[in-house]
């Protein structure tokens, strides 16, 4: 694989040049996970960050009473423990692959170092994250102003895919992870899956749902 072609897949070093990109590639190198597999574990060194090019991961934290705390679902083009670039020396949490994954590691000493000789690296960086600081306000406004039906049925229509008989929103993970992903608990989710599959919104199926009323779906989204 041509790791300077899939850097460019990746939100934060979409905006390189070609020469750039290069560069960054040099700091690079290519990491296949299985599913269950941890990409790391909470209390690691921090010397990499990672970049997803297939798959999907689960960053996650375990309490003290030994429940798990999902913090982020990772999907392809994310950037993952970018943290560590900077002054983290220990991962706060843990990356578990939830399928199998391609990913990138980036080693942040030689990447902290590419930018200090290289400061117009830095801002093309900056302007990859002020776009996905938008994505992260819309999400913020998602699980302080909607409810729960408008939380998944924004969920269900920004992770679908079109399909011959519709379109299918993959869910590579258990309504329990769900519910923690949406800001709500397991049996309020349950409760609205049903109402929608009452409704004819959706139809569950294997791996996630099918939208039988998208348009039907964003009407709920807009609430």
């Amino acid at each position: 694989m041509n790791l300077s072609e899939a850097l460019q897949g990746i939100f934060l070093f979409e905006s390189l040049d070609d020469v750039q990109r290069a560069l960054v590639a040099e700091c690079t190198r290519l990491c296949v996970l299985e599913k269950g597999e941890h990409l790391y574990h909470a209390g690691d060194d921090a010397l990499a960050f990672f970049a997803l090019l297939q798959g999907q991961c689960k960053v996650y934290r375990v309490t003290p009473a030994g429940d798990e705390f999902i913090v982020h679902i990772q999907n392809a083009g994310d950037v993952i423990a970018e943290a560590a670039m900077f002054d983290v020396r220990r991962y706060p949490a843990s990356c578990m692959a939830m399928e199998d994954c391609t990913v990138l590691r980036i080693d942040s000493l030689r990447f902290v170092g590419l930018l200090l000789a290289e400061p117009a690296i830095s801002l093309r960086l900056l302007h990859g994250y002020s776009r996905r600081l938008r994505s992260f306000v819309t999400a913020v406004e998602d699980l302080s102003t909607r409810d729960v039906k408008a939380r998944l049925a924004n969920y269900l229509l920004r992770n679908r895919d079109a399909e011959d008989d519709g379109d299918f929103c993959p869910v590579p993970f258990s309504k329990k992870e769900l519910a923690i992903l949406l800001g709500t608990i397991p049996e309020t989710l349950s409760r609205t899956l049903r109402e929608f599959k009452s409704r004819g919104l959706i139809d569950e199926r294997e791996g996630g749902f099918l939208l039988l009323e998208p348009a039907a779906l964003r009407a709920y989204s807009l609430e």
